[in-house]
């Protein structure tokens, strides 16, 4: 099994702390604007305008900091590990899907839940950005990549509407474990 995350903003640490500084001082500095235009205009409606552009500072920091996609492939079995603790091999892993199963999953903050699954005798084709569609209409074509279309792998696959195609931004070895399943 091989999991993989992608998100928008592609942050780290040090630009959460950089974020998250520029976001105090910014809500510091415009409400002191709105409490001075408040007493000039004697008038509530700048302490509205301040109240909806937080709200939407909000969720577009929601939207491009917390939402994501987890992108999983299930490529061969769990195989059994030394724990020290009994002194034996053991299997920690249970796999909640059987081997040849990719899962796509919609992850706010570390709570994921699952968009889609693929089963490796649905797959179609994959395809590197830019690449030819196999033959066929698509159908229905899904958006999980957190990235341009132009950039984004295409895996197409059958389902119960027709063929559909998911764009994603997998690594080198998530393509790897996606081969070896198409290719068993």
């Amino acid at each position: 099994m091989y999991q993989q995350s992608v998100d928008r903003s592609h942050g780290s640490s040090r630009s959460d702390l950089i974020l998250l500084i520029g976001l105090i001082v910014a809500f510091f500095a415009t409400g002191a604007v709105v409490f001075v235009l408040e007493n000039n205009l004697g008038s509530k409606l700048p302490r509205y305008i301040f109240i909806a552009l937080a709200l939407i500072a909000l969720y577009l920091i929601y939207r491009l900091r917390l939402v994501g996609y987890r992108y999983t492939v299930f490529f061969n079995e769990p195989e059994p590990v030394y724990d020290p603790r009994f002194d034996e091999m053991m299997l920690h892993e249970d796999y909640p899907y059987p081997v040849g199963t990719v899962v796509f999953e919609r992850i706010v903050s570390a709570k994921g839940s699952v968009l889609l699954t693929v089963d490796r005798s649905d797959i179609v084709a994959l395809t590197a950005p830019g690449g030819a569609s196999p033959a066929g209409e698509v159908l229905r074509t899904i958006d999980l990549s957190c990235t341009k279309q132009a950039k984004a792998y295409s895996l197409y696959f059958k389902d119960e509407t027709g063929l559909t195609r998911v764009l994603f931004a997998p690594d080198s070895e998530f393509l790897t474990g996606l081969e070896s399943i198409m290719n068993s």
